[in-house]
This record gives structure tokens, sequence and C-alpha cells, in this order.
């Protein structure tokens, strides 16, 4: 078996070789800077692309691929410190689309190619002692933009481990960099809003913000809505982006019904989640870089995507579309000319509610149990279902699944907990009110090192003739990248408090709108009710930290009960005593937590 090599055994693995090599080698950690595995004209177009990142010459001669492709090294020139040296399949084809100023070709070719599944890569020295070994991916964390899709695989750092996908980039690079360190991310000009589930007064929109204080021509640039055709629209000579300055293109452009020659109309699919695509070009109108590239789920009608923060962030649901003009989809068809006049505008700001998560137990103490809190915002009742189509029901996704049963409504204020176990067990542990829901069990559970969990709500399905008639598509309600790591609050990870939302009318992916909460979910507390001489004395035992609610009800199965209002609790907890003015009328008292 081949042995695991870290970026220090990596080096020792050099040095030795060195030792045992009769000197063939000089001192430098050789490695991967590049690799061109699943090129989208073929496998002939494959490359790969070593680097010396140490401070002195290495010599090559006799050093071989083993795995992955097969080729040795002849040459004596020695490779110096910095330099880069490309190994390709097919010179001809290479030379021909990359040319041949300033890259160091590898004499001759390798024989095999790189998997387009990910593989094992192998470097060795003259003496058989490794030297590179690393297996590149195509899934999980590893860029996807690679595998076909007209990106090399970038190395960010060649002295750290190439095993590590967080340590490569897809290049910015059409078809990559070959004999020169990659550009990196591009961020002139960025996608910042989208609009794409339209009906009239609205079409597909997108709106285009320049990050830098210079004037940017887009002539020639193009837009899509696939990685896998980046060059469907071509926007129009004499495009100019003044400095912080947008510019809106709408659906009638990149839509025609007659699409000039050399385009592909497109529009965006609302349904299902689509990418949008921004692509720089040269006069000619070749590929250069990669501006920038957004995925985006299902989203609603009327309701657009925008960048949050501004500009860098990704995209959320804003409260309002802002392409420049204030139209309502009330308004009648003939409004869409108004709308195309939008010159585009800053951003509203992320949609919150109606639903929130209002606390997040992911990694209770020893015997504790996970669980999520949802919160209702709205002043209204939300259905946790599509009232048109009832058994389409909310639902929770990515870190843990769960779909909500019909008929649930959470009215104004009220929570609902969602739990990993039997719900009855954990109302029983938890001597949880029974005003309060608790769902499950869910599926899977948190990640203790962090993740996404997400709301969803539905959507109408589509309808014939739609092609996917029948397809119901979920809209997200809410998402939260939660962390054990600063600036998340660290008291959650494990030390028994849950995370809770500071305020359930802010945008909750945001670390700094979360707070470690030393309580468990919402309970009862064990109430005594003694008669005074002119009042009833209700005393009960408060935990710090919490928030109790005196409510009234006329019968114990009541759906509704009557807010008397917070009951003030020293701040150490302890025995607390209300004192209640008799009303003359029977009705049932009882005291909740939060």
């Amino acid at each position: 078996m081949r042995p695991h090599l870290t970026p220090g055994s990596r080096l020792t693995a050099l040095l030795l070789a060195l030792m045992t090599s009769a000197g063939n080698l000089a001192a430098g950690p050789l490695s991967v800077s590049e690799l061109n595995y699943s090129d989208p004209e073929g496998g002939d177009y494959d490359f790969i692309e070593l680097v010396n990142a140490g401070a002195a010459s290495l010599s090559l001669t006799g050093v071989r691929f083993t795995v992955g492709v097969t080729y040795t090294f002849t040459t004596t020139v020695p490779l110096n410190a910095g330099e880069r040296i490309v190994v390709v399949r097919d010179r001809t084809k290479f030379q021909a689309r990359y040319g041949t100023a300033g890259i160091r070709l590898a004499e001759g070719t390798f024989s095999g190619g790189f998997s387009a599944n990910g593989e094992l890569v192998t470097v060795v020295d003259p003496a058989g002692a490794p030297l590179i070994d690393f297996t590149y991916g195509v899934d999980g964390r590893w860029p996807s933009r690679p595998n076909g899709l007209g990106s090399t695989l970038e190395c960010i750092d060649p002295l750290q481990d190439l095993n590590d996908p967080d340590h490569w980039r897809p290049s910015s690079e059409w078809l990559g960099s070959p004999g020169r360190a990659g550009a990196g991310p591009q961020r002139r000009v960025a996608i910042n809003e989208i609009l794409a589930h339209t009906d009239p007064p609205y079409e597909d929109a997108v709106e285009l913000l320049n990050l830098t204080d210079e004037s940017i021509r887009l002539d020639g640039w193009y837009l899509s809505n696939g990685r896998a055709d980046p060059t469907k629209y071509i926007i129009p000579r004499e495009t100019v982006l003044a400095p912080r300055g947008r510019k809106v293109f709408y659906e009638y452009q990149f839509d025609p019904n007659a699409p000039p020659t050399g385009q592909t109309a497109f529009r965006f699919n609302s349904a299902n989640g689509d990418e949008a695509v921004l692509m720089s070009a040269d006069a000619s109108g070749r590929p250069l870089f990669w501006m920038d590239v957004v995925s985006f789920g299902a989203t609603a009608n009327g309701v657009s995507l925008g960048r949050y923060p501004e500009g860098t962030g990704p995209l959320t649901t804003q409260w309002r579309q802002t392409f420049g003009t204030d139209l309502s989809p009330t308004l009648p068809p003939d409004y869409l000319a108004e709308f195309r006049t939008g010159a585009g505008a800053p951003n509203a700001g992320p949609l919150v509610g109606p639903l929130v998560f209002s606390r997040i137990q992911y990694q209770p103490k020893a015997g504790e149990d996970e669980y999520l809190e949802l919160q209702n915002k709205a002043s209204v009742t939300v259905p946790l279902y599509d009232p048109e189509y009832p058994a389409n029901t909310w639902r929770i996704r990515d870190g843990v699944d769960f779909d909500f049963p019909p008929g649930v409504n959470l009215d104004p204020s009220a929570r609902l907990l969602v739990v990993g176990i039997d719900p009855a067990v954990f109302r029983t542990k938890y001597a949880v009110a029974a005003s309060i829901p608790v769902f499950g069990p869910w599926t899977n559970v948190l990640a203790n090192s962090g993740e996404r969990i997400a709301l969803f709500k539905p959507d109408p399905p589509q309808l014939p003739p739609h092609p996917d008639a029948g397809f119901v598509p979920y809209i997200l309600v809410e998402e939260i990248d939660y962390s054990p790591l600063p600036p998340w609050p660290t008291e959650a990870a494990g030390l028994g408090p849950a995370l809770r939302r500071r305020d359930i009318t802010q945008f909750g992916n945001d670390p700094a709108n979360w707070e470690a909460d030393a309580v468990v979910p919402p309970v009862t507390p064990e109430v005594s009710l003694l008669q005074g001489s002119t009042s009833l004395q209700l005393s009960f035992t408060a935990q710090a930290g919490r928030t109790y609610r005196l409510q009234a009800a006329e019968t114990r199965d009541a759906a509704v009960w009557t807010e008397l209002g917070v009951i003030p609790v020293p701040p150490a907890g302890g025995l607390v005593t209300v004192a209640i003015t008799p009303t003359g009328n029977s009705r049932l008292l009882r005291v909740t937590a939060e």
C-alpha cells in the first residue's frame, strides 16, 4: 500500500531521495500546480503542470509518473526555483491551443490519460521513492468546473496537502493557464441580482455590478444560464459599466424569438433552479475569464435573488426586487415595458421568514438530544402546506431531513420543535409545554463540525402542457450555515447550550445574530396556586435566563390561549410569586417558559 504523505512527510521523502540517489535531485519540494483531466474537447488536451516550490533548482532527470499516466523525464535542464514545467498528451494540439510563449514543455508526451472520475497520481524519483502522491476528486468539496466545463484544476498552494480539496480551485482562465500561475478568482464584475420566475409585468432579468473604481467595457462578454455552454448571449458592443455602476439585461435581450447568428436564446429555470454565468472575452470573442458563476434553487414568482452583502455575498431571497423600477406583480402586463427601463439599484436586503430557525441544538451534552426550534415571525397564522394542494408540505433539508405532516398551522409568534427522536419521548424527557408542537424524528444528525440546515416551502405544481407537469418546486425560506468556530458562539459546541437567535426579525445566516442559550426547549414549569384574602397567589420556580408568560383560556384544549403578560423573574431565577386578581369568570391559567 502506498503511504499517505502530508506536506511534511513529502518533503522528508524528497530529502531521503536526495541521500539515496547519488545526488541526482537537488533540494526543493516538487509539487503539482495545475491539472487538466476532463477537457471539453477531449482527452488529447490532458496536461499536468509541475512546479518547483522550493528555493533551489531541481533536476528532474529520471523522475517518472507511475500512476495516473506513464512518463519519464529525460531532460538534463534543471527546474529552477518557482519554475513550472508542463507534461502533455498531445503536443500538436496543446501548442495549437495555448501557443509556446512562456510555456516550458517537457520532452515528448505521456501515455494514458487522467480519469474524469478522479484518480491517484504518483510521481517517484529514479530510485522509486515517492515525491508526489495524491488523489484528486470530482465531487464533494472538489471543484466541479474542471470536470468537463472549461476550467482546469488549479492548486492554490503547492506546499499544502494535495489530497485536501480545499487546497484546489477551478481556474478562472477559460481552459486554464499552463506555464504560468493562475490569476485566481476574478472579482471585477459580479452577478448582483437575478429574477428567474416571472409573469408580466415582469420578465427574467440579471443585474451586473462593477466592483471597481474604474470603467469596464463589456464588449463581447458573455451571459449564460449554464457552465456547460457559457457563451449563449453576447453582450453588445459599446456596453460600458461605470465605476461601481450597474447594468440590467432583460429576457427580451437574451431570449429573443430569433437569436442572432452565434447566439443561443435562454431563460432561467425557476422550478428546478439554474445557474447564471458571466464570462469575459477578448476582441475576437475568445472567452478569457470566468468572471462570475452563481447557482440557485427554485424561486417564487416575482421574487428576486440578490447578493448579501451586496456584490460580494451569496445570493439570498430579497424582500423586494430592485432592478430600478417600483412595480408590483399585481400590475397589468402592459407595465412590462416600464420594467425594462430599470437600470439597476442597490439591493433591498434579505427576506426574513415568515418562519425562522430560532434555536439550534446541534451538539448537546452526553445524554441530551438535538433539536431545532422554529418560530413564526409573521402577524398571521402560517400553514405549513400549500392550501391549494394540502398534501404538499413544508420540509427541512441538508443537515437533517424532515417533512412536516399535512394540516400543520403555526400562529403568530408561536414556536414548534423538530427533533431527532420520538416526539413523545422528547416531550416527556424535557417537560415540553402541551401548547408547543413537537415533530420528528428526522433523518440523519446535525453535524458537530457545522453544516447547512434549510427550510423549504412548496410552490404550486407545474401544470400541463409544461414538460415537468406535476413537479412540485420547493422554495427556500431560510438557510443557516452554523459552525462551532468563531465568529459563531463556541459555547454551543458540546458544552450544553444551544444556538439561540438574538432577533427573529433579522437575517439568520449571520453569526452576529446568534448567541449561546443555556436552557433546554420551552417547558411548562410546575405551578402552585393558593387562595389569598383578595387575590390568588400563583407560585413556581423559575430558571435563570428564561422568559415566563402567563396565559389564560376557557378550556384546557383551547386552540388559542390569551397572553396576560410576561412574568418578571429575578436574574438568578428562584421562587416567583404572582398575585392574580379574580375576574368573576371561570377560566384556566398556565405559565409557559421559553
